[in-house]
């Protein structure tokens, strides 16, 4: 990772290296949670829940951009949160549409 250049093209240019590896692992962490469950869901449904893995896993390596953390664990961190990202995302709503309605 480069942290030389802090700025946001920085960033970016280093998500186009690395960092696209980890919406990858978010979505296959999901993946794995929708083949190991017994739930019936619909392809849409599946599709729906397989970004929004791959979403968290972004959110993931921004979070993590300038942490020192192993590649190992940050990788393990980004598949465990693409598995959550259901419950997450509803959790977000819930908060949100709680402050709006305040």
């Amino acid at each position: 990772m480069n942290l030389d250049d802090p700025t946001l093209q920085g960033v970016v240019e280093e998500f186009k290296k690395t960092g696209w590896v980890m919406a990858i692992l978010g979505a296959i962490g999901m993946l794995a949670r929708l083949i190991l469950t017994n739930e019936k869901y619909n392809t849409i449904i599946w599709t729906r829940k397989i970004i929004a893995g791959g979403i968290v896993g972004v959110l993931c390596y921004f979070g993590f951009y300038e942490a020192d953390i192993a590649p190992l664990y940050r990788s393990v961190v980004c598949s465990i949160a693409g598995s959550i990202a259901p419950e997450l995302f509803e959790f977000i709503r819930r908060k949100f549409l709680k402050t709006v309605k305040e």
